[in-house]
């Protein structure tokens, strides 16, 4: 099952907050969205349910443009962490909610995750805490029987042993290729082992989407120091400067041919070291430009 969002646009009080942003995704995948703060990400994934309508462009599942055919919304997820509406009500009875929403709703398997995770169903959602509170939701996705997923910062203040059931929880799901997942998350280190793909959002749009094992083929990250002072052309035009620290250069060199290297050895460096290449230097590359806004 696959996913199509074509040049959705999104404005709120006055602000473009989306701008014909494309993407796609499909069961058996894993994809990261990935930006600053403010970049939208949350907005996109209320404008894919129809949370919000979209001011423009469509979102297609299988090729059924879900305005037209909004009974194929059932194929899509997403419980909005920040908006839930069942903080009064009991376990037992949430499930009920999503069993009349979702008409594949796994009654049992839900009790069971919960049980996994020594959770009652009488125990009431807004006396858990924040850890307990996001393997309810997970359960709600996986018992909900959905095959596309969003999830919008499932790890956000989670200790390391609820992070690694839901880690675990979606590896499993992704593995039979009949669910896929759209995470937004600002844990890049988490996303760097989970997501088979990552979109980059900025300015409204999809900037850039990678898939970091390709990315990892192409491109190096390297720590450099020359004997002076003057940066080596060959790294000002081919290269993405992350840091400086004296006279130690580290750059990202999206395309890290034998050109690139032989130039690069003709400079003749003090030291040249290949490093790990992180989402996080992806990130950096991509939004060094910005400026901060607090």
């Amino acid at each position: 099952m696959k996913l199509t969002a074509q040049h959705l646009a999104k404005t709120i009080a006055g602000k473009q907050v989306l701008s014909q942003l494309d993407f796609t995704w499909q069961t058996g995948e894993i994809v990261g969205l990935v930006g600053r703060n403010g970049a939208g990400k949350t907005t996109l994934m209320r404008t894919l349910v129809d949370q919000y309508h979209a001011d423009h462009g469509q979102v297609a599942i299988d090729g059924r443009n879900l305005a037209e055919a909004p009974q194929a919304r059932q194929n899509l997820i997403y419980i909005d962490p920040t908006e839930v509406f069942f903080t009064r009500m009991n376990l037992a009875k949430i499930a009920q909610y999503y069993a009349a929403g979702y008409p594949h709703f796994d009654q049992n398997r839900y009790r069971s995750l919960l049980a996994a995770n020594d959770l009652p169903l009488t125990k009431r959602y807004g006396e858990l805490s924040k850890g307990y509170q996001a393997l309810v939701v997970m359960a709600l996705n996986l018992a909900s029987a959905v095959p596309l997923i969003l999830l919008d910062e499932p790890f956000d203040g989670l200790d390391l042993f609820i992070r690694e059931t839901i880690v675990k929880a979606v590896i499993e799901e992704v593995a039979a290729g009949e669910r896929g997942f759209l995470i937004a998350s600002h844990d890049l280190a988490e996303l760097d082992g989970l997501a088979d793909r990552v979109l980059f959002l900025k300015r409204g749009t999809i900037s850039r989407a990678v898939a970091l094992e390709q990315v990892r083929s192409e491109a190096a990250k390297l720590q450099l120091v020359f004997a002076t002072n003057q940066i080596p052309a060959v790294v000002r035009d081919r290269g993405q400067i992350l840091n400086i620290q004296g006279r130690v250069i580290t750059a990202l060199f999206p395309a890290y041919t034998s050109v690139v290297k032989a130039a690069l050895t003709a400079a003749q460096p003090v030291l040249m070291e290949v490093l790990p290449l992180s989402l996080s230097d992806l990130f950096r590359s991509e939004y060094a430009g910005e400026v901060r806004h607090g």
